[in-house]
């Protein structure tokens, strides 16, 4: 067989009878795996995979647009949608914007074509859709990025998103007149911003915001907190990665502003989010801005370098800008800091400059390993948080990090705490989990490579046995003492359990992991399993706190 390699050339190779044999009939679930394991194992060959997946899906593009003569069905919306994602998996977001438009126009039309009792599993799916539409204006924003900034979009681009945009307004006019919901408000916010338009005003929805935010009441006093900088915040931050993608379920805004309100009740304050998450920002700006209690909310964000950049004061100042306008905000509670190129020590200028914002109330970094955290700290600057992965399956952090927070006064804001939900007593007793059936996000597929790296699913079965006699004592469930063998840490600020805003709700859960702590049994016999994973291994071999990043 004969490819063209990413580098120009041709390479041949041969691939036996059996081999294709095996392509052919392999379900589809199990190519998945396999190929996800081959990327693990051989993480050189990311480069080639990516390579051939855009000469795929851009040969598949043009023939996945359902034309305006045809009467779409579901199914092959749902086709268009798998291609389009799969566009914005390997980079081609603006490519990606004509099969969202499409799908924007064709669904509009099914809507005025569909039963009654159709109309939810239709809804959802472009419910879908306007999240998928979320992401990819993310992606095109950070495609813009330059070294010394962002660039304007050349002409191409920009009649790409603004086609896009013109399709989501026609599409809402028509629902409008028909008296049907639109499915659409989160992505036309979006896709109007990248254009530099005033936000679509959606009067109605807007309204009911308003009316929304404005009945709630005083949030409830935390059961337990730690001093930020002068600031008293939650143990437990409510974070937002999931609305980065419809992958964890897409929800609308009012249903998403809702659940802010349930969290602010029940005294879940502080809010974790970051300039890549989506629209996260956004929506919680519009929702602290018309919260009248909007000072008791903690707001930590983040300023993610995954790019080189052109370290200035003004580069840093615009981002400040751009973080402050998305949250509808003059001050950013907690401004955390990822810098992706340890090899340019510039972020030690990024942080000085952060520092010197008199609009950043406190600056912390995320996924920096203890080393050039440390460089951090004797450069004089001010650091207050390190956001990085902990729980019982990656405990990377006890082993340099901890004692070097609590040196020098530093808290650990940690995610991955519950693995994605499978430190919860709903895998107690189950199988190995199919990591590509429909009701497992994208999370649980990395945490569940992590438990394997770990010690595997029998060994964490065990750990689930343990746990489970642990919850039965302390009355409470196997996820809140999963969060509490992470709180008990000193150096440990707050957890940040992930929300699927809008999908799921789990406060009052959350709340059982207060006002209590493991006693010497309990962490001796918690102990005793983790002595048998692979725990230092996983230190060693993957390295220090974010390295997995790098």
């Amino acid at each position: 067989m004969a490819i063209a390699q990413p580098g120009g050339g041709v390479s041949t190779a041969h691939v036996n009878m059996m081999t294709d044999t095996i392509i052919a009939n392999l379900p589809a679930d199990g190519l998945r795996v396999v190929m996800r394991a081959l990327l693990v194992l051989f993480p050189e060959i990311t480069h080639a995979f990516e390579f051939e997946t855009k000469k795929f899906v851009q040969q598949r593009a043009v023939s996945s647009i359902i034309g305006k003569d045809k009467k779409p069905s579901l199914a092959e919306l749902n086709k268009t949608q798998q291609i389009a994602r799969s566009m914005l998996g390997c980079g081609l977001s603006f490519e990606s914007l004509q099969l969202f438009q499409n799908l924007v126009a064709q669904g509009t039309v099914l809507i005025s074509r569909t039963s009654d009792d159709s109309q939810y599993e239709l809804f959802t799916f472009l419910t879908s859709v306007d999240g998928d539409i979320v992401q990819a204006m993310t992606a095109v924003q950070k495609s813009l990025f330059i070294d010394t900034g962002t660039r304007v979009m050349d002409n191409g681009e920009h009649a790409l998103v603004e086609a896009l945009y013109h399709s989501l307004t026609s599409c809402y006019a028509t629902l409008k007149a028909t008296e049907h919901d639109y499915p659409f408000g989160r992505s036309l916010i979006a896709t109007a911003s990248i254009l530099g338009l005033p936000r679509p005003t959606l009067l109605d929805a807007h309204q009911d915001l308003g009316k929304q935010t404005s009945l709630i009441p005083l949030p409830q006093q935390a059961r337990e907190t730690f001093q930020l900088n002068g600031r008293t915040v939650p143990r437990i931050f409510s974070g937002l990665w999931q609305m980065s993608s419809p992958a964890w379920g897409a929800a609308s805004s009012s249903k998403i502003v809702e659940q802010f309100s349930s969290h602010v009740r029940q005294g879940f304050t502080a809010f974790d989010m970051a300039d890549h998450y989506g629209d996260a920002e956004v929506i919680f700006g519009r929702f602290s801005s018309l919260y009248p209690h909007r000072q008791t909310i903690f707001t930590a964000t983040k300023y993610c370098v995954f790019h080189p950049m052109t370290v200035s004061r003004e580069a840093v100042q615009a981002n400040v800008t751009e973080r402050c306008r998305r949250l509808q905000t003059e001050k950013i509670n907690l401004l955390q800091f990822h810098w992706q190129f340890y090899e340019n020590p510039d972020y030690l200028k990024a942080l000085q400059f952060l520092t010197e914002d008199d609009r950043v109330e406190t600056v912390g970094l995320c996924n920096f390993d203890t080393k050039h955290l440390l460089e951090v700290v004797q450069s004089g600057i001010r650091v207050y948080t390190n956001q990085v992965q902990f729980s019982l399956v990656d405990s990377r952090p006890v082993f340099e990090m901890g004692s070097a927070c609590e040196e020098h006064n530093i808290k650990l804001l940690t995610y991955g705490t519950l693995c994605g939900g499978f430190l919860a007593d709903k895998w107690l007793g189950k199988p190995e989990p199919d990591i590509y059936d429909g009701s497992i996000t994208p999370s649980q597929r990395k945490y569940f490579e992590m438990i394997r790296s770990w010690g595997g699913w029998s060994l964490f079965q065990e750990l689930l046995t343990v746990l489970r006699a642990i919850a039965t004592k302390h009355k409470v469930g196997i996820s809140n003492v999963a969060t509490r063998w992470v709180l008990d840490f000193p150096y440990v600020g707050a957890v940040i359990v992930g929300a699927r805003m809008g999908i799921s709700e789990h406060t009052d859960e959350n709340l059982s992991s207060f006002g209590w702590s493991l006693d010497q049994s309990d962490r001796d016999t918690i102990e005793e399993i983790l002595t048998r994973s692979r725990r230092a291994e996983i230190f060693q071999k993957v390295g220090d706190c974010g390295a997995e990043y790098r």
